[in-house]
């Protein structure tokens, strides 16, 4: 005489009932993180936005600064040759 294990009987109305409900706990679950991760999704996206806003402006200032340094530089150089010149004709 073979013996049927319980995991071979056939499912009755209560077990899909009870499926069902685990099914529909489950949906919910699903549900609830998924709004929960969208929530915190936006804010990390919000967060970068705001970042990648921040980087840009300081490179946009690093490119102002490193033209105005160079004219700077420039008009330095430009001075000291003057000056150069104007000390070698006052001292001869």
């Amino acid at each position: 005489m073979s013996k049927k294990t319980d995991g071979s009987r056939s499912a009755t109305k209560s077990d899909i009932k009870s499926l069902k409900g685990d099914v529909k706990r489950l949906e919910h679950s699903f549900e609830s993180l998924e709004e929960k991760l969208d929530t915190k999704l936006d804010r990390i996206a919000n967060t970068l936005d705001g970042f990648v806003g921040r980087v840009d402006d300081l490179t946009i200032e690093n490119q102002v600064g490193v033209n105005q340094t160079r004219e700077l530089r420039v008009q330095v150089d430009n001075h000291e040759g003057r000056i150069t010149k104007i000390e070698s004709t006052r001292n001869p």
